[in-house]
């Protein structure tokens, strides 16, 4: 009969630093925020986005990460990677009509997460005032239909000057993307399949 043994919690959270250091920089620094062409995500809600470019958005190389839903175009979100962080420059939705946010909004901050990390960025777009506050607060195992992975949860809360409002949790893993969307109401969309 085998015996049971214990490991100390404080051991298990050691091993578990590691292997997330071992996996995170297991990337180059242009594959934390995956953003080559021809990545695709579909999630449990049906929607697939995919990325696209470069292509020239008011004389800078942005990517195009298209939103679909049940095959059709929903929007699409014109992003710039940078050395200092990821960008979003603006949003067109089905009708065609392109937003530009005005200054971009700072969808992830430098080149690496970490816990306690925090952002905040604003912006204006058709005259409305957005403020999106983010916060790297913690790092969780979630299993979901298209793998396991040790996760970044990042907290975003989007203000606009009208009283809207918003609070989401992402799930971020390096070098894959957003593998899981909790928002505040008990809703959770899961990745479901992704093409590299």
């Amino acid at each position: 009969m085998l015996k049971s043994f214990q490991i100390p919690k404080t051991t298990l959270f050691l091993l578990f630093l590691l292997a997330f250091a071992l996996l995170s920089t297991g990337f180059a620094k242009n594959d934390y925020f995956p953003n080559q062409t021809g990545l695709s995500w579909t999630y449990s809600n049906g929607e697939e986005q995919r990325m696209s470019g470069p292509y020239n958005f008011e004389d800078r190389a942005v990517m195009v990460l298209t939103h679909y839903m049940n095959g059709e175009i929903a929007s699409e979100e014109y992003l710039l990677y940078a050395e200092n962080g990821v960008f979003n420059l603006g949003t067109a939705s089905d009708g065609g009509e392109l937003l530009r946010y005005d200054p971009p909004l700072v969808v992830y901050e430098g080149s690496s997460l970490t816990v306690g990390q925090s952002w905040q960025s604003k912006s204006v777009i058709k005259g409305i005032e957005i403020s999106l506050n983010s916060e790297v607060i913690g790092v969780q195992g979630i299993r979901t239909e298209s793998g396991r992975y040790n996760a970044l949860i990042i907290r975003q809360q989007t203000f606009t000057d009208t009283g809207g409002q918003t609070a989401l949790d992402v799930y971020f893993v390096p070098g894959i993307g957003i593998v899981r969307f909790s928002s505040s109401d008990g809703d959770v969309i899961d990745l479901v399949d992704k093409s590299f």
